[in-house]
């Protein structure tokens, strides 16, 4: 079964290819810059990825610069629109939805309808990952790998804690706490040795709280903030709570804990499917599941995209090497390598993708109740605006109320200084 799966998705990606390559020269020489994000796994695909681009061009050559993400999405525009602003920029550009309208915004992207209407091989995508990559009725990105937080555990911590493991329904917010619980323990002091989960400390991981409580720090269309909807209030207390109530919890700071995590000192964390290569590396028997639901099961969506430089000398070339990217082969090889999530839909029904954790499946079977992660053109200041309020919030320097007031004041400051801009 996965081998005629696979066979079908090869068979259009090849003829993805060929569209592309009908308006491009095979002879031609060229240099195109490359500039992607991403750890191992994704290095490692888009590298072999070029190796088949340059098999169909052998005179263009691509030069690959990868960006880990490490200091968050806000850094990685500041780098982009200072390579624009330097006329120095890739022809080629993987970035993520927090990008997104940042960059249609300033238009600094050519839009591909044309070329995804002539690659019938994109069919194999989920549907909702082009919605979301447009922007004013074009659609400038094409979509690669994405990712759904999820709650990650070690299964065996549970056992020894004498607790189920996770079914098909989903745990409430009180079932959830109650296990966070349970799987903390203690020294003689009362001091943590294990934690029940860490509260989230980035942007991205800590969406699904709101969601699943109905609500949202910004308003629907990333206008403007949200922050005074009482449901955001009692979302912030909840995980407040967790920390200086039932300590199941430290406080969120600039360091995760997904050290701590692989080495049996924390039993849940709220990730992606980022994390699974480092899962297997460290032999940690772990699962996952959807997160808990108060009045949705609603989690959070973020994926990654290609696209064209409006300054690129070379567009149709560039498209080509799109092509390959977001091939089958690339797909398959960055979703088993433990990237992302892969777009293509058989590049996630691999054995190989499914072999691990178990309940792989739920990642596909949960996209229908993903929200994407809010992501305004002001991104990089709404980021740090949350996160600084966010974090004094969970370590007690500033009362939730307070917090949420002060929060909202600096949002809506910010989206005036957008507006004011045009």
């Amino acid at each position: 079964m996965f081998r005629g799966i696979a066979k079908l998705a090869l068979s259009a990606a090849i003829g993805l290819a060929a569209l592309s390559a009908a308006h491009a020269q095979s002879d031609e020489k060229a240099t195109l810059k490359l500039m992607s994000f991403g750890g191992e796994a994704q290095t490692t695909a888009i590298k072999h990825a070029i190796e088949r681009f340059n098999k169909d061009y052998p005179n263009v050559t691509v030069e690959l610069t990868m960006d880990p993400i490490s200091t968050g999405w806000g850094d990685y525009v500041t780098r982009v629109l200072s390579q624009f602003n330097a006329r120095n920029a890739a022809d080629v550009y993987g970035t993520a939805i927090e990008t997104f309208r940042t960059f249609e915004s300033k238009k600094l992207f050519v839009p591909l309808d044309d070329y995804i209407a002539a690659n019938p091989g994109y069919s194999d995508f989920a549907p909702s990952l082009f919605e979301q990559s447009s922007y004013q009725g074009k659609t400038y990105f094409i979509p690669i790998g994405w990712n759904n937080i999820m709650i990650n555990y070690n299964r065996a911590l549970f056992r020894d804690a004498g607790v189920d493991l996770p079914k098909d329904t989903v745990w409430n917010w009180d079932e959830f706490r109650d296990v966070a619980k349970k799987l903390t323990k203690r020294d003689a002091a009362g001091n943590a040795t294990q934690f029940g989960y860490e509260v989230p400390s980035q942007f991205f991981f800590v969406q699904p709280w709101f969601f699943s409580n109905g609500t949202s720090i910004l308003n629907k269309d990333w206008s403007g903030s949200n922050m005074l909807d009482p449901k955001v209030a009692e979302s912030l207390q909840y995980l407040h709570d967790l920390i200086h109530v039932d300590k199941v919890s430290p406080i969120p700071g600039k360091e995760t804990m997904d050290n701590q995590f692989m080495a049996g000192q924390v039993a849940m964390i709220s990730r992606g499917h980022w994390i699974v290569q480092n899962a297997i590396n460290a032999k940690l028997d772990m699962d996952v599941a959807i997160p808990p639901k108060k009045e949705t099961d609603a989690t959070v969506i973020g994926f990654g995209g290609y696209a064209v430089s409006r300054t690129s000398e070379h567009p149709e070339l560039a498209k080509a090497l799109i092509s390959e990217l977001t091939s089958f082969e690339t797909q398959k090889e960055e979703g088993e390598g433990g990237g992302g999530v892969p777009g293509r839909k058989t590049a996630a029904e691999t054995k190989a993708f499914l072999a691990f954790p178990p309940s792989a499946a739920l990642y596909y079977k949960t996209l229908p109740n993903t929200i994407p992660v809010p992501s305004p053109a002001n991104f990089q200041e709404v980021e740090k605006i949350f996160i600084r309020n966010y974090q004094a919030m969970m370590a007690d320097e500033i009362p939730i109320a307070e917090g949420v007031k002060k929060t909202h004041e600096e949002l809506e400051a910010s989206f005036k200084r957008l507006a004011s801009k045009g």
